[in-house]
């Protein structure tokens, strides 16, 4: 009887979370609206605030971006069939939702290194995954 309550509990204080994280996915990055000619401003844009940005003697200013490209917002149409999960089944579908949308479905971490001119204008381009492969 305690092991029920005790699964009862979690199910209950966990139910929903993947409807939340479904919901509050991140959204696709325009990566290919990037090229070299882009100003600072226009790259900025697409990556949110550099992570890091040095200033080299020669003017020229590298930026270091991290991002996530998340699904398309019809993706989110996923939470049709979670709620119904959960309905059917009083919560304990969460206990294979929420693992799978933490785990595969909240998007690939990415890298931009960004090389600017003395005018601001993008030189060279380098956007690769996280772990450095390509992207």
């Amino acid at each position: 009887m305690r092991l029920f309550m005790a699964v009862l509990l979690i199910v209950s204080t966990t139910q929903g979370c993947s409807i939340y994280k479904a919901a509050t996915a991140p959204p696709p990055v325009a990566v290919n609206n990037v090229k070299t000619g882009s100003t600072r401003a226009e790259v900025m844009s697409v990556f949110g605030l550099p992570k890091s940005s040095d200033l080299a003697q020669s003017n020229d200013r590298t930026d270091v971006y991290e991002f996530i490209d998340g699904n398309n917002e019809g993706a989110k149409l996923r939470i049709i069939p979670y709620i119904g999960a959960d309905f059917f089944t009083l919560g304990l579908a969460e206990l294979v939702l929420w693992p799978m949308e933490v785990a595969l479905l909240q998007g690939s971490e990415g890298r931009a290194v960004v090389t600017y001119d003395q005018d601001s204008r993008a030189k060279t381009i380098i956007v690769t995954r996280k772990d450095g492969s390509p992207w």
